[in-house]
């Protein structure tokens, strides 16, 4: 590994995390995790110099929740010299853990806009039995100009109320026990689906005992000034 510099090439890798270990690893877990893969790989990786012990710099994309697989977990990686994507991909995958997988890399400029200054879309694929008369419920449910969910914070202390009908970009049950959500997110606007699954099956649809909901981030996007949506 070499020390941080300006002569570093920029790579953006996807990952996905799938199977029940994986999904049961931390955002900060799977940083680790990630971190170990990279030097395993033996990949020059830059790396910080002002640490004690240095570690690769790799500039991470949005947390994801314990519970959740993903297809869209997000890295960018600096080495210290230029390699082929094919070859940066090769050495990952045969490093990362079992329920990690390489889905992508590629180059990217060394100023290209970073990770949590561009993203700020999610979509979600949520499998489970949503009950009877849910997609009724979900037609009601979208036509509300207003539908505030309770986050609390600081361990109790405080709630956090967020609006999250201007968030939810696209929301439909097909077939009946899967769901596409799509939604914006960002500082003081971010709320997690499953919040949005309780507001809209309610107590009826949850029961006493919440159900398990197979919940997969499937994409991760950049929304555009003029709404469009692009992979980042």
């Amino acid at each position: 590994m070499a020390v941080q510099g300006d002569n570093a090439v920029r790579y953006r890798v996807c990952v996905s995390r799938l199977g029940e270990r994986a999904r049961q690893i931390s955002h900060l877990g799977q940083i680790e995790l990630l971190r170990r893969g990279v030097v395993k790989s033996g990949l020059p990786a830059m790396v910080d110099g002002k640490r004690k012990r240095p570690k690769p710099r790799l500039a991470f994309g949005p947390a994801i929740s314990v519970g959740h697989e993903s297809l869209a977990e997000y890295f960018d990686l600096e080495l210290s010299e230029r390699l082929a994507p094919e070859t940066v991909e090769k050495k990952l995958s045969e490093a990362l853990d079992d329920g990690f997988e390489v889905r992508s890399v590629r180059r990217i400029p060394r100023y290209f806009p970073s990770l949590d200054a561009s993203l700020n879309v999610v979509r979600y694929e949520i499998r489970g039995r949503f009950g009877d008369g849910a997609a009724a419920r979900l037609e009601t449910f979208l036509k509300n100009d207003e539908i505030v969910l309770e986050k609390i914070k600081d361990g109790g202390a405080r709630v956090e109320r967020v609006d999250a009908r201007p968030l939810i970009i696209e929301m439909r049950q097909e077939p009946e026990n899967t769901l596409h959500l799509t939604l914006r997110f960002g500082p003081k606007r971010t709320v997690k689906p499953e919040a949005v699954l309780r507001s809209w099956l309610g107590e009826s649809g949850a029961g006493k005992t919440e159900p398990r909901f197979d919940i997969l981030r499937k994409e991760l996007l950049s929304e555009t000034s003029k709404g469009e949506l692009m992979a980042p």
